[in-house]
């Protein structure tokens, strides 16, 4: 391990910020596998110009990422899989092509998109504007996450599907879903709730305005 311009640099040219002692830079230049030209990551394998990177797997030109496998020019994902030339993406599973998605599934050459679990297997998918409506609440209940409300004057307003986490389905079987699985914790069953009966009045004014 050798020290130059600023970093402690392992002998595959890995290389840590000298706020680390010699002796993390180390601990972490141990936990690489097959890595090169890699920039503050640890526990990572065969990576290559991957910057603050955690438990990736064969990336190339990362940065910022968590958790990904197989991907390549990536920035800021998370929880990655088999992706290629993604920017902020999260939560992302078998994406190509994707730009500022998250919680995405098996998409394809996907732009600007969100949740798109709810539309999985997309394929050349362009700005969220072209699908139906939706209402996103803030991070909340136990999973500190956001939960969408997708809806539109082709249903004549109402919900065409809540993404919560792992649920998928309506309004009503979400709100029936909140009562049973918060029916002991006051906080986040009441969080879901006031968010339910926004979403509500939301898609009562869609009614209206489209009548």
């Amino acid at each position: 391990m050798k020290h130059e311009n600023g970093y402690w640099i392992d002998e595959n040219n890995n290389r840590w910020n000298d706020t680390l002692s010699e002796a993390e830079a180390k601990k972490r230049s141990d936990s690489l596998c097959n890595c090169r030209y890699c920039h503050n990551c640890h526990n990572c394998r065969n990576c290559h110009y991957c910057h603050n990177c955690h438990y990736c797997r064969n990336c190339h030109y990362c940065h910022n990422c968590h958790y990904c496998h197989n991907c390549h020019y990536c920035r800021n994902c998370h929880y990655c899989r088999n992706c290629c030339g993604c920017y902020n993406c999260s939560n992302c599973c078998d994406c190509r092509g994707c730009y500022n998605c998250s919680n995405c599934c098996d998409c394809r050459g996907c732009r600007n998109c969100d949740n798109c679990c709810g539309c999985c297997d997309c394929r050349g998918c362009y700005g969220y504007t072209e699908n139906p409506a939706l209402y996103r609440t803030d991070h909340i209940g136990s999973r500190k996450d956001q939960t969408t409300f997708y809806y539109g004057k082709t249903n004549n307003g109402k919900p065409l599907q809540v993404v919560c986490g792992c649920f998928r389905g309506d309004l009503e079987e979400f709100e029936k879903a909140v009562l049973k699985t918060h029916a002991d914790n006051d906080i986040y069953r009441e969080q879901y709730l006031k968010e339910i009966q926004k979403v509500k009045a939301l898609f009562e004014l869609e009614e209206v305005i489209h009548e």
